[in-house]
């Protein structure tokens, strides 16, 4: 039933969209459908500046209600760094320098992934190695020192989409823990909840766990923002099969990653090979991705929070024209249908920056921040 639902709802933005002319434009009015990243084999950069860990100064309802405005415009991943086993181990570790070019860059909020569950104990109670909650609150703090919302997610769980039952209750801990430790940082500082659930956390499975983290985390952190995902691997699809529990300060989100073709061209990683070479832009590219990110926009109509593109890019290696063609027409249209963006990723291998040039790549000045 849920993909009949989401084939008709974007035969419906199709038919919506039918008579615009796509020249770079879009109507306003979304949402799409996403691939896991799958992010490995990162670039080498200097290691971070130190910096004190306490909390730093502040820089169900009918799903019919109206969404409330979402605290999140335009935003980067810091990939491939605290999502890796050990920050570092893929090449890469966040300095505060980085924070502070994003910021001058135009950015109100950062994405810091965490593998939580690499550094929790296997047995109850599952405690967290202090030493993660120290190098976590340096970061986030850099961050909002920056003039960022920082969003730390739960991601890389791998064992929890194999084994919803038997993981579950570990994944409680491990938020029972970071809400706890949290409680009493700003606002600005945003909870993410897990990752791009897949394999056997099903929809109807993703609900339940949601429902059952934010209740946990609400008892801690009443008002802060918390952002509920999806599964099939964090797809709009994924997402348009669930129903996640309504709450005035929470967000939805979906990962973009459309053509995977194109998106993922001569990635290593990727679960389909495809060799590099391939193009987007065509009028039919352009409809494509105007019809899934306008029915995200009526979805988040339909469930009352705003919506979130948590992620998208392009390979590193792929034509620098063709990657900023592809990004600044998904950036441009998720902007006119009022949703917040998250460009996956800042400097590894989807990255917008390069980080032994200190630079941008080229065209992405143009991509992310053009009017």
């Amino acid at each position: 039933m849920g993909r009949i639902v989401f084939f008709l709802t974007l035969i419906a933005a199709g038919l919506a969209i039918a008579l615009f002319v796509f020249d770079g434009d879009v109507p306003t009015g979304g949402q799409t459908y996403a691939q896991s990243s799958g992010n490995f084999g990162l670039r080498q950069t200097s290691s971070p500046d130190a910096s004190t860990a306490s909390p730093p100064a502040a820089v169900s309802t009918p799903v019919s209600a109206s969404p409330s405005q979402s605290p999140i415009n335009r935003c980067v991943n810091m990939g491939g760094a605290l999502e890796a086993e050990n920050e570092g181990d893929w090449g890469y570790t966040i300095r505060r320098s980085d924070f502070t070019r994003i910021r001058a860059m135009g950015f109100d909020t950062v994405r810091i992934p965490v593998k939580w569950s690499a550094h929790a104990d296997p047995l109850p109670p599952y405690s967290i190695d202090p030493s993660l909650f120290t190098r976590v609150d340096t970061v986030a703090k850099q961050a909002i020192d920056a003039g960022l919302q920082p969003i730390i997610d739960v991601h890389h769980y791998d064992d929890i989409n194999e084994d919803p039952k038997g993981h579950t209750p570990r994944l409680m801990a491990i938020w029972k823990q970071i809400s706890e430790h949290y409680a009493n940082w700003p606002d600005d500082l945003i909870f993410e909840l897990l990752n791009e659930p897949h394999t056997e956390l099903t929809a109807k499975r993703i609900d339940k766990l949601n429902r059952a983290l934010l209740r946990q985390v609400r008892e801690t952190n009443p008002d802060r923002w918390v952002i509920l995902g999806g599964g099939n691997w964090g797809s709009l699809e994924g997402l348009m099969e669930t129903n996640p529990p309504y709450d005035p300060r929470a967000i939805v989100t979906f990962h973009y990653y459309e053509p995977f073709e194109f998106t993922h061209q001569g990635a290593p990683w990727a679960w389909k090979k495809v060799p590099l070479g391939q193009t987007w832009g065509t009028s039919e590219d352009r409809q494509d991705v105007v019809a899934h990110l306008t029915a995200a926009a009526r979805w988040q109509e339909k469930v009352g929070m705003p919506v979130f593109l948590g992620e998208f890019g392009v390979y590193v290696e792929v034509d620098d024209t063709q990657r900023a063609q592809y990004v600044e027409f998904v950036r441009r249209t998720s902007e006119r249908l009022g949703m917040g963006w998250c460009y996956w990723d800042w400097g590894t291998t989807l990255g917008m920056y390069n980080l032994e040039r200190e630079t941008l790549h080229p065209g992405f000045q143009t991509a992310l921040f053009a009017d």
